[in-house]
């Protein structure tokens, strides 16, 4: 997504034509938006659109001209001012308009507006001290945490590999966390003539916003004002249990008659984490096919339910996470431009990793860390096995209440577990 700097700067229209989207599409939006809103001045029609004044001025007189809107009586006869609503003739045109969508928010922006705000996509910009800091909790070496910090800068696809499974959302949020600066997002493109509504409360959070009550959860009628982007900070998106299909492809609402932009495409500026990759595979081949090979050009491809092929900006750090790129698909395996293990773990790293989990997490005492970080150290000790291992020593506490004692036997019993569990697991995925 643009700067936001460049966005408002070069992105109002003033005009219809300066929006570059069909005229007719243009007089269906305004009939839609008045049959769900009621009588409407173009002032007011101007901010649900989040468009200047003078394009809906525009649109209106269009309506006026077909014999489709009527002046409220009594309202002022200024055009600005003067509040308008459906007559006869356009009460019946609105079954036509809401054929092709029901879709009435925000007016969406062009692809060919899109494309041409969106050619300087950058991924997401990082401090090094904020990045190093950010990820402290989880006692990784320096280098390599820089080595992190270039493929979120660059926008490039990672194999993030020997992070615990508990640790993977925890680390996706971490870098999250590390991202600096802004970007924007449009409300909706249109393309093909289908409707792709972008901006998603859920994921996306505003920067500055002037949200009247009631706009949330309210996909047909959002009525916040101002542009038709939206300034956010950087978007972090963490896929548990592997990348889906549905995520892939672009979701289509058989009601509303509109899409739902695809869970990379919002990522777009940010990171996508898929965290317990090795789950989907072909839907991983799917992502890398769509996204992440385009993606090394500044490109996403979107396909549409009827076929069209819609090639879009995009460009996000995507963090592979939770299995060898030998267990992934071909394709996928490619498209990588980083391959980063943080499995290892010994020393004064293991027992702060084993400190956080068993004392700061489960409130064991400091004595817990010492006899299981020894018992681990008889193993080829990786941060997967340290886990497992500090989980069987947590529910043993949970199990036997204040009884509980960390003896020798316990240890070394918990680090047998935790690395015969974890090498289980690397042989199945490799």
């Amino acid at each position: 997504m643009p700067d936001a700097s460049s966005t408002h700067a070069a992105a109002e229209p003033m005009t219809l034509g300066d929006l570059r989207l069909p005229p007719v599409f243009v007089a269906d939006h305004a009939i839609r938006t008045l049959f769900y809103q009621g009588a409407l001045s173009p002032v007011d029609l101007a901010k649900h659109w989040r468009v200047d004044p003078d394009i809906a001025v525009e649109a209106v007189d269009g309506l006026k001209s077909a014999a489709l809107v009527e002046v409220e009586s009594g309202q002022s006869t200024f055009e600005r001012l003067g509040r308008v609503r459906l007559n006869a003739a356009g009460q019946a045109y609105v079954a036509q308009a809401r054929s092709r969508t029901w879709y009435a928010g925000p007016l969406p922006v062009s692809l060919e507006t899109f494309d041409r705000l969106n050619t300087g996509v950058v991924a997401a910009f990082t401090d090094r001290d904020r990045l190093r800091l950010a990820l402290a909790p989880f006692f990784l070496e320096p280098s390599t945490a820089d080595e992190i910090g270039q493929a979120l800068a660059g926008g490039s696809t990672l194999a993030l590999t020997g992070v615990a499974p508990d640790e993977q959302p925890e680390l996706a949020a971490a870098l999250g966390e590390a991202l600096g600066d802004e970007v924007t997002v449009p409300y909706a493109i249109y393309a093909s003539g289908a409707v792709i509504r972008v901006f998603d409360r859920r994921i996306h959070r505003p920067i500055a916003t002037h949200r009247e009550a009631g706009e949330e959860g309210d996909v047909l009628r959002t009525r916040s004002a101002e542009s038709q982007w939206s300034r956010i900070h950087r978007p972090v998106l963490a896929l548990a249990g592997g990348v889906l299909a549905s995520d892939v492809l672009p979701a289509y609402d058989e009601d509303a008659k509109f899409y739902l932009a695809p869970t990379p495409f919002k990522a777009c500026g940010g990171i996508l984490a898929i965290l317990d990759s090795a789950s989907n595979p072909d839907a991983l081949s799917d992502l890398a096919r769509l996204w992440l090979i385009p993606g090394r050009h500044g490109t996403g491809i979107m396909l549409l339910r009827s076929g069209e092929r819609i090639e879009v900006p995009w460009r996000a750090c995507t963090v592979i996470f939770g299995a060898s790129t030998g267990a992934l698909p071909e394709e996928l395996r490619d498209s990588f431009a980083y391959r980063i293990d943080v499995s290892e773990l010994s020393g004064a790293s293991l027992r702060e990793f084993l400190r956080r989990r068993l004392h700061e997490a489960q409130g064991l005492p400091d004595e817990a860390v010492e006899p299981v970080a020894a018992a681990l150290e008889h193993w080829d000790v990786t941060r997967a096995s340290a886990a497992l291992a500090a989980r069987y020593i947590a529910d043993r506490a949970a199990y036997e209440g204040d009884s509980f004692r960390v003896t020798d036997d316990l240890a070394e019993h918990a680090a047998s577990f935790g690395c015969g569990a974890a090498a289980k697991t690397l042989r199945r995925v490799a």
